[in-house]
């Protein structure tokens, strides 16, 4: 009787834990799009000098209540997988105005963001721009017959991470591919490994281009009639921004129909 009694308990527990997490859910489900704002563009070319060293982004709170939205610069870089990396605090290097802002519901504010680093740059540099709303304190009304109860008040906070490319004059991307090798193991397919290098000097997005694999004959002759092409926007966990001076690895499956043997493999537009 007792363990049919602890069941019981178990169950109605259990059951009381699904319908709040339910709840929870549904909550929060209704109440992100009102507490949203939006910033636009999130990605933003300058110059390193002269009129486009400077550009202007627009929030819109589309919130019911006020959000106060505070920026921050950071170097930016990315690791051979193309994973983002945050750098050193960047301010120095930018005016960004407002730094700060407190918006009512509806308001719409333009910030600027003007380079005042180096004004003759060799090499185009990225920055991470960081949008972060900052919790604004308010007062909860509690009333005299609820003093017992428990509060809840959750109350959710958007970030923007966009990113800004100070880009000198005639800069552009160049890349090339350094090593492809044939990743030893018992895996079926064979992995092959690419390794690319933008060297020149600015950033590239490769989602637009194919990786082509070119057998070669005995003498390293390309046999560009049995090539295969692959889009690079079809590979998995792809990474296509490669940034100015970057390199990127790539690990793909030996590709359906590519003959033994060794191969090219180019970047084609």
């Amino acid at each position: 009787m007792k363990k049919l009694f602890l069941e019981k308990i178990t169950y109605t527990m259990r059951y009381f834990i699904q319908c709040c997490q339910t709840l929870l859910a549904l909550t929060i489900f209704m109440s992100l799009p009102t507490l949203a704002y939006t910033l636009s563009p999130t990605t933003m070319t300058l110059r390193d000098s002269g009129s486009e060293s400077s550009r202007f982004m627009q929030l819109v709170n589309k919130a019911t209540e006020p959000a106060a939205i505070q920026f921050n610069i950071y170097e930016h870089s990315k690791d051979p997988d193309g994973k983002a990396i945050r750098g050193r605090d960047a301010s120095d290097q930018f005016i960004i105005y407002p730094h700060q802002v407190i918006m009512m519901p509806g308001d719409e504010v333009s910030v600027q963001v003007v380079w005042v680093g180096e004004s003759i740059l060799d090499i185009e540099q990225a920055f991470t721009l960081l949008s972060r709303q900052i919790p604004i304190p308010r007062e909860v009304t509690v009333q005299p017959d609820s003093a017992d109860k428990l509060i809840l008040d959750i109350r959710f906070l958007m970030n923007y991470e966009g990113r800004v490319y100070i880009t000198p004059l005639g800069a552009k991307a160049d890349i090339i591919t350094t090593s492809v090798n044939q990743v030893s193991g018992t895996s079926s397919p064979e992995i092959i490994e690419i390794i690319f290098e933008n060297q020149g000097t600015a950033h590239i997005s490769m989602s637009n281009m194919s990786l082509v694999f070119v057998p070669l004959d005995s003498a390293g002759v390309q046999l560009k009639e049995q090539s295969i092409a692959i889009d690079v926007a079809k590979i998995p966990a792809m990474r296509s921004h490669l940034l100015a001076g970057g390199k990127r690895r790539l690990l793909i499956p030996r590709p359906e129909g590519l003959q033994t043997g060794q191969f090219d493999v180019i970047l084609s537009q």
